[in-house]
């Protein structure tokens, strides 16, 4: 299997967000409290950041997602994976691909470099592209304490 990965331009997002709803549903657990799914929907929908699509290009099935956005800093222009999920032990299928075209896209849109926070099991995935890994996010939240 090899899995293809594209952009999804503005008017066909609203078909593809239907197949989407599982790995979405996956994101607003990941984020936290901070973003739920119609959040997530309508950064895509107002052009707030961009929406790529994870697909086997025999059958068109779809396998996950990634959301971009490009944020300018006062320095440089970052493009920044701000959401992904797809399919548990699929990513070996599509990686290499998946890395290839956000590189390209980001240097075509005259970005220095592409950052994310991701789980821990994202450092294999990464670390063998020149990704290093600069900090640990940890959280807690007050409204899990005093319920």
């Amino acid at each position: 299997m090899n899995l293809d990965f594209t952009l999804i331009h503005y008017g066909n997002v609203s078909y593809v967000i239907p197949a989407l709803i599982q790995y979405l549903e996956k994101s607003e657990h990941w984020s936290g409290g901070r973003a739920n799914v119609d959040d997530i929907v309508r950064f895509v929908m107002n052009g707030q950041m961009q929406l790529w699509a994870v697909f086997d290009p025999q059958d068109n099935r779809i396998y996950g997602f990634v959301i971009t956005e490009i944020k300018p800093y006062p320095r440089k222009k970052m493009l920044v994976v701000q959401y992904c999920a797809g399919e548990s032990n699929h990513m070996q299928y599509g990686e290499d691909h998946i890395f290839s075209v956000l590189d390209k896209f980001a240097i075509d849109a005259g970005c220095n470099g592409i950052e994310f926070f991701g789980r821990p099991g994202w450092e294999p995935h990464v670390k063998k592209r020149g990704y290093t890994k600069k900090t640990v996010v940890y959280e807690k939240h007050f409204d899990e304490v005093n319920s």
